[in-house]
């Protein structure tokens, strides 16, 4: 089980870097705002399979916190280049 976990882990974390280049390269800052969304969710895993590795609690409620506030930036990112976007109309 540990071995998987581990396997696991470094797949996932080397999926998070193909798309934290996407994050750099992206065209257009949407796709930008899905790629940060998308490294997050892989680091939200990440933390949740350490903490199976570990058998540790602790690291699940680190997992929560961080799923909320991961969310909560993706949609003031959101709002703002929203709002960006409309005074560049103006």
């Amino acid at each position: 089980m540990k071995m998987f976990l581990d396997w696991a882990i470094a797949a996932i974390l080397i999926a998070s870097i193909v798309f934290s280049f996407s994050i750099v390269f992206a065209q257009n800052k949407w796709k930008r705002l899905l790629s940060i969304s998308l490294v997050s969710a892989k680091i939200l895993m990440i933390i949740v399979l350490y903490a199976l590795l570990t058998e540790t609690a602790f690291f699940l409620d680190v997992a929560i916190v961080y799923a909320l506030l991961s969310y909560i930036g993706v949609i003031v990112l959101a709002n703002y280049m929203l709002e960006w976007r409309g005074r560049q109309k103006k």
